[in-house]
């Protein structure tokens, strides 16, 4: 009796390691379930996401992945111990001593074990490959077990090859992308040993703004008296003697995008420029620009809907996108064999508010909830392009402008613009700026102008930096208003002004041997900073369907202008308000 009491423990205990009819599920199906059950989780939550839009409702999608995720897997597990995912594999959750599975011990696996497991640099995952027992981490904290039907094993097989082929076909697609930026960097980048200007000049050679007193502010008065230049004739002569002249500005200053457009035909007419590269315009676009530019008739909606794919989705400020107009009047007086002007896009599709949500850009990532920097995993796969930016920027001037032997400005923020330093912010960076990678390719056939605008405090990239606060365009503005030379261009190199530097921001802060030369070859002031008023702002740019996909972002951009906007038409109508401002 006793011996047959034994068997029949035995025989349980066999049963329970292999339910008849059952294996333990490896590696490999159980990767395939969980993919099955990510893509079944995706899917749901855009269709849902799609319904939330056209009720006005926000979805912090990365938060609601997670939630739902946790969700579905807790109720299915716990309803019939498998997942869409997993029942298409033949594989169910099983508790190792053949007890129910029971809601809380689903709950706990599905949870505190899956976080663990996950935590840990997904080796919690990986342990089911490593283990002959196939349990990951969460599997042997709450004494579960993961069972496939054996008669489903050549369908799983199937799955499980599908799944790895179009992962394996993701990866191989992104890695080319990884490759292929890395191989464009590599080009576009200074050749490591050669010597910039800037390194072999000695810190002491440079002078402090802060350190000039009144009496010798003589020498860049009456430099400024001689050298002066108006600054629209400024930049048509820069253009006559480089092929390209990059302008740098603050952004959506209205008496910088007044110049643009006041500058551009004078720069058809008197310099022959043919080309205008936009950092605000996507690459993508430019077919769609240039119908917008040499159609017959002007088509402001065409025009609105080029000015929405900005990345930024916020960039309604109307002097940019004038120049559309600007240009197809002057086509308009161009007749055959006259070569049209155009107007060329350098940025790409980018999920800019992700990037701000997430602390990378802007300041947006402080006003907005805590769960919005799970948008980090947009930015992991768009890293590539995040990083290449400035590449890309100056792989579009080379091809359309210097390539085709075209004669060209590229109007871009002023941290892309200079050539004679290859990173404003931190100069040994391995991601050069636009303006070095074109000028350290093409020498003298690259010039770049800076714009007077607002210095950038340290603060703004260390929130922590106690420290002076920068001088350098005050200094400007008090020697240009003494000598009344007011608006003015000049060239820098070779002027009082070129080693001139201001510890207080950022720009020369972190390399103690750059002058104003090395971030402006020329300059042109405008207005002093209390004079340079924002643009105004398109009436109905942002549509409600971009304000509810990035809401986070747009309320926080609002707030932080002191304003509350809680759909687009309030902040169309803010900044609308808030244009014209300084």
């Amino acid at each position: 009796m006793a011996e047959n009491a034994e068997v029949a423990v035995k025989s349980k205990r066999v049963s329970l390691s292999h339910p008849v009819g059952y294996e333990r599920a490896g590696f490999w199906i159980r990767f395939t379930a969980q993919w099955i059950d990510i893509a079944i989780v995706i899917l749901l939550l855009t269709l849902v996401r799609r319904v939330l839009v056209c009720v006005d409702l926000y979805l912090p999608f990365e938060l609601s992945f997670i939630l739902l995720l946790i969700l579905y897997n807790v109720v299915l597990v716990a309803w019939s111990g498998a997942t869409l995912g997993k029942a298409s594999c033949g594989l169910s959750v099983r508790q190792v001593d053949d007890e129910d599975l029971g809601f809380w011990r689903v709950l706990a696996r599905e949870t505190l074990g899956k976080f663990i497991s996950f935590a840990a640099l997904s080796l919690g995952y990986l342990w089911v490959g490593i283990t002959r027992r196939k349990r990951s981490w969460h599997d042997i904290l709450t004494s579960t077990a993961v069972f496939r039907h054996v008669g489903c094993k050549k369908r799983g097989q199937r799955l499980t090859a599908a799944v790895i082929a179009l992962t394996t076909l993701a990866l191989s697609v992104y890695v080319w992308q990884v490759a292929g930026i890395y191989i464009l960097l590599k080009q576009m980048s200074h050749p490591k040993d050669s010597k910039l200007a800037y390194m072999e000049r000695e810190p002491t050679n440079l002078t402090e703004v802060s350190s000039i007193e009144p009496e010798g502010q003589v020498e860049f008065l009456d430099w400024i008296a001689s050298h002066g230049e108006n600054p629209v004739d400024y930049a048509v002569m820069k253009a006559r003697e480089h092929q390209v002249v990059i302008f740098g500005e603050s952004h959506e200053r209205e008496a910088e995008l007044r110049y643009l457009n006041d500058l551009v035909p004078q720069l058809v007419q008197r310099a022959g420029v043919t080309c205008v590269a936009m950092e605000v315009c996507l690459a993508e676009d430019n077919e769609l620009i240039e119908k917008l530019v040499t159609s017959p008739e002007f088509d402001r909606d065409l025009a609105m809907e080029i000015a929405r794919h900005q990345p930024w989705g916020l960039w309604g400020w109307k002097g940019y996108w004038d120049i559309f107009e600007t240009v197809w009047q002057l086509n308009q007086r161009i007749k055959p064999p006259g070569e049209k002007v155009r107007i060329i896009g350098l940025d790409m599709p980018m999920d800019m508010p992700a990037l701000a949500m997430v602390g990378l850009e802007d300041n947006a990532g402080r006003d907005v909830p805590v769960w919005e920097r799970l948008r980090i995993w947009r930015l992991l796969i768009a890293g590539p392009r995040v990083l290449s930016r400035d590449a890309l920027f100056a792989m579009h001037v080379e091809n359309e402008i210097i390539r085709k032997g075209h004669r060209g400005i590229v109007w871009v923020g002023r941290n892309h613009s200079s050539i004679n330093s290859p990173q404003i912010v931190s100069p040994q960076s391995l991601f050069p700026r636009m303006g070095f990678m074109l000028h350290s390719r093409h020498g003298e056939k690259i010039f770049q102008i800076r714009l007077h605008g607002h210095d950038i405090p340290i603060s703004a990239v260390k929130s922590d930096f106690r420290g002076p606060e920068p001088e350098m365009a005050e200094f400007l503005e008090r020697i240009l208003e003494k000598c009344g030379e007011m608006p003015v261009g000049f060239d820098v190199e070779d002027s009082p002004f070129a080693l001139l530097r201001d510890n207080g921001s950022f720009e020369y802060h972190f390399e103690p041997r750059l002058g104003l030369v090395d971030v402006a070859s020329g300059y042109v002031f405008l207005a002093g900073r209390k004079d340079l008023r924002e643009c105004s702002w398109m009436p109905g740019y942002l549509t409600q369907e971009m304000f509810i996909a990035n809401k986070p972002f747009y309320k926080a951009f609002a707030r932080r202008a002191g304003v509350t906007a809680n759909n687009a038409q309030d902040f169309n109508d803010l900044f609308s308000q808030v244009g014209g401002h300084n």
